[in-house]
């Protein structure tokens, strides 16, 4: 019984050092003034009103497929006439893929 009275009182005294700690975390990085620089410096997006073209790099005969927003990002997946499905993940305020998985077999 004195046992689990010390595990009880030791798992208390860790959860109130935890969120003592998340505080802590918390109004430091709130108070930091070069955290306001950082989001100052990222770079505003598009207007909504101009379009943006964006040309993918894809062979002739290839069929753009299902399509999923992920967050902030837009998913698709090109169907190619000769080889592996590719799945594009490219964000719709740039137009910019930040990654391209091609789907086929792992090389051994």
């Amino acid at each position: 019984m004195q046992i689990l009275k010390a595990l009880v009182v030791i798992m208390g005294v860790l959860i109130v050092a935890g969120f003592t700690f998340l505080g802590v975390e918390l109004y430091k990085r709130m108070s930091d003034p070069n955290r306001a620089s950082l989001t100052a410096i990222a770079p505003a997006p598009a207007p909504a009103e101009t379009a943006a073209e964006v040309t993918l790099d894809v062979p002739a005969g290839s069929r753009i497929g299902e399509i999923v927003v992920v967050g902030n990002r837009v998913l698709f997946k090109v169907s190619l006439p000769q080889g592996p499905d590719r799945l594009y993940l490219m964000d719709p305020r740039t137009g910019a893929v930040t990654a391209t998985i091609t789907a086929g077999k792992a090389a051994p």
